[in-house]
Parts: C-alpha cells; structure tokens; sequence
C-alpha cells in the first residue's frame, strides 16, 4: 500500500519516543502501515533532519547546516529522503518480524547490513573518557551523520540486545515497536494513556453493546 499523508503537518520533530532505542524510534516515524490510517512523517528531506536533531542524533549547530544544505540542493544530501525510508522500513520490518516470532526477510537484513557499512566507512574511531565510540562529521554534516547512528543502533539490537524484548504495540493503528525494560518483561503498549487508554475504551464499548443486545 502506498504511503498515506495526512493534512497535519509532520510531528517529526516532536514524536514521542518510546522506543527506548534510537533505531525503533527512528522506525517510529511512521503509524498505522498497511491500514487506512497510515501517516508518515518522513515526507522531506527536511523532516530527517528534523527528527534526527529532535533525538539529539544532531546537535544544533549541524542540524542548521544539514537544513542549509538540502535547502541549497546539495549533491550529498539530494538522495537523503529514500535513503531514510529505506533503512527506515528495513528496520521495522526487522523489528516486526523478531516481535511477532517470524523470520526477518533477508532483503531488510541486507539493507541494514548496506547501511552500517557505509556508516562505519564515513566515521572516525573517538577516543573518550571511558573507550572508544563512531563518530561522524558535524562540519558540515554527511547524510551518514544521521543515517550512520541509526543503522549502528539497529545492529547493535539485534547482536546484543535481548530480543524477547523486542515488542510492537498492541493498539489498533498504531504498529510503533519499543524494547520492553519493564523488570517482568509485561509492557503492551506504546504508550499506555494512548494506546493502551483506547483500547481499553473500546473493550469497554464493546462490553456495553454485549449487555445492550442482552437486554430483554
């Protein structure tokens, strides 16, 4: 199904993350896939930035040079936007398949493959305080600057984290993924005030339309 766009503007910039992982919430930009509601936040090369500094991927400084530069029409960030929705998807595909007990496709696991290699091939091995850590160009910034930490983080959950974990919300709609760190591994929800609030809504509708229909 093709991507559905809303009238509101993009929330990219602003999105709840829930995903206590920097690759899920980045698969978080989208709600909804396959369904009727289907919105997109990623609908500009502007909105990637947007995202990328609302997660503290960029920092102020660069995020003003990233907006410069694609405003501007430059060559490195011309093909940032597919390049976004592709490791995006391939993200929560892998995501989705590992939460609802399934074979991820080899073609998202490549994608994400593709994506550190060209990452680590961008960045600089930092020293700090207390080891080493990947760090991209700031001045001016690479569409790996942003794509690089995210493509990073999808890999080091799927080698390191525990993925019994690995969970996608149960609300309708909805389709966010998150890594559970509740200590009884028992979150549901995305957010329980929103998802978990409507679903227990409409069981409670449900339950009065059953006692209605009942009724001699």
């Amino acid at each position: 199904m093709p991507r559905i766009y809303s009238d509101n503007p993009s929330r990219a910039g602003s999105l709840h993350l829930i995903g206590d992982v920097v690759a899920l919430d980045f698969a978080n930009t989208s709600s909804g896939r396959g369904s009727s509601q289907h919105l997109d936040h990623l609908r500009e090369p502007l909105h990637v930035v947007a995202w990328a500094h609302h997660v503290g991927v960029l920092g102020d400084a660069a995020s003003v040079q990233a907006q410069a530069l694609i405003e501007k029409n430059d060559p490195a960030f011309r093909d940032l936007l597919p390049r976004a929705l592709m490791l995006r998807e391939a993200i929560h595909g892998i995501g989705e398949s590992v939460a609802t007990g399934n074979t991820p496709r080899q073609a998202d696991l490549r994608t994400v493959a593709i994506a550190c290699a060209s990452a680590i091939a961008a960045a600089d091995l930092t020293p700090t305080d207390d080891g080493f850590r990947w760090t991209w160009p700031t001045d001016p910034p690479l569409p790996e600057t942003i794509l690089g930490p995210v493509a990073l983080s999808a890999a080091g959950l799927l080698r390191e984290g525990d993925l019994s974990r690995l969970k996608k919300c149960g609300g309708e709609h909805c389709g966010w993924l998150f890594f559970d760190l509740t200590k009884n591994n028992s979150r549901r929800w995305c957010d329980m005030a929103v998802c978990g609030n409507r679903q227990k809504s409409k069981r409670n509708r449900q339950r009065r339309t059953f006692a209605a229909s009942e009724e001699p």
